[in-house]
């Protein structure tokens, strides 16, 4: 799961077509990327595993609580790599904009945690 989020990002860099200047602010976007992708995927083991532990019991108050606390650690993830990417995008032309919203959100719907 991290390897297709860094080749992702990898692909991210190279549709943007950066400038010298805007290479300085890719490595905390990227970097911001890496660890949130890393985060998903940790976070998605320890749901499988707690499944597998649970053998058939289902307690719906406390699979709420999990659910909101993941929301939670998900949208805390997102604002990190909104403040991360800022100046980066802050530096792109309006075309390069237009090109990172669609590589987060567009086309590839394997953006679960975007």
């Amino acid at each position: 799961m991290t390897d297709r989020a860094e080749a992702r990002t990898a692909k991210m860099k190279v549709d943007l077509n950066l400038t010298t200047d805007q290479e300085k602010n890719w490595s905390a976007f990227a970097s911001a990327m890496q660890d949130m992708s890393k985060k998903q995927a940790d976070r998605r083991i320890a749901v499988r595993e707690a499944r597998i532990q649970q053998h058939g019991s289902f307690d719906a108050l406390d699979e709420m609580r999990k659910n909101a606390d993941s929301q939670i650690e998900r949208s805390n993830d997102r604002k990190k790599l909104a403040d991360a990417a800022q100046p980066l995008y802050a530096s792109l032309s309006e075309q390069q904009k237009n090109r990172f919203a669609e590589c987060l959100f567009g086309g590839d719907r394997e953006r679960d945690a975007y």
